[in-house]
């Protein structure tokens, strides 16, 4: 997968980093994930953000969007690792309309902010709070396969902290997909792209195939169970997929 024409004519650059080097922009050569939205007040949301700048995502108008993904990057520049992010999409410097995903489109490009991003090795925690500020700690991130579910778990030293599960039904093509990615370091909001490659997924918006336990006594647990999530908007699994992590490409006053 690393002879993919996804990958074909950028630049992948060799810099030193510390005591080795590291390759920029990060290629990830074979990712799977599942991921699921969920619905939550938007006063609650907002609360979260770390600028007023930044205008959660509405899809009522007083309720925002909550997303939990997860990732296993089986094999990519830094080293095969598990991720798992929570995340809230938000506008800049305008506030969202309401019933967006329904009443009104989404952006076409759209903008993420990151709260947690637990991951399951040193490398990947230290590049990424080094290089571009992400909310990052080592923590162990699991995923099961069993009969028509993956189900993902997360723990800090052996403390259960959350369990997300998706249905993994047939699954369709879908184009590429394009994000913009901020993380606030210091009183700079810094600004990074990921790109996936076209692949295939399963896509549902029936909270019948999503399963979030909120299993352990953790900040991050609590957080979400305060956020007050009212109902599940969908999830996703993606079997397969390639991607590109841009290093920092803009930074914006918080």
């Amino acid at each position: 997968m690393r002879e993919s024409e996804f990958f074909k004519g950028i630049a992948h650059a060799e810099v030193p980093w510390g005591e080795r080097s590291i390759h920029v922009p990060v290629f990830y050569y074979d990712v799977m994930s599942i991921s699921a939205a969920f619905q939550a007040p938007i006063d609650a949301i907002r609360a979260w953000m770390p600028s007023r700048r930044m205008h959660p995502l509405r899809v009522t108008p007083r309720k925002g969007l909550i997303q939990v993904s997860c990732y296993a990057y089986r094999d990519c520049d830094i080293g095969p690792y598990n991720e798992l992010a929570i995340a809230v999409p938000f506008y800049l410097d305008r506030p969202s309309p309401p019933f967006v995903g329904t009443l009104n489109k989404g952006p076409t490009v759209p903008k993420v902010y990151f709260c947690h991003l637990p991951v399951t090795t040193e490398i990947a925690r230290a590049a990424g709070v080094e290089f571009a500020g992400y909310p990052k700690f080592v923590a162990d991130i699991t995923f099961e396969e069993q009969e028509e579910w993956i189900t993902c778990r997360l723990a800090l030293e052996g403390d259960p902290i959350l369990s997300l599960g998706c249905r993994s039904a047939p699954t369709s093509p879908v184009g590429r997909g394009r994000a913009d990615l901020y993380n606030v370091q210091g009183d700079r909001m810094l600004r990074s792209e990921s790109v996936s490659s076209p692949h295939e997924q399963f896509s549902s918006r029936d909270p019948a195939d999503v399963r979030l336990e909120l299993t352990g006594d953790h900040p991050i647990a609590r957080e979400l169970r305060q956020a007050g999530i009212t109902r599940t908007l969908g999830c996703q699994y993606v079997p397969h997929q390639q991607m590109i992590l841009s290093n920092v490409l803009e930074s914006l006053a918080v």
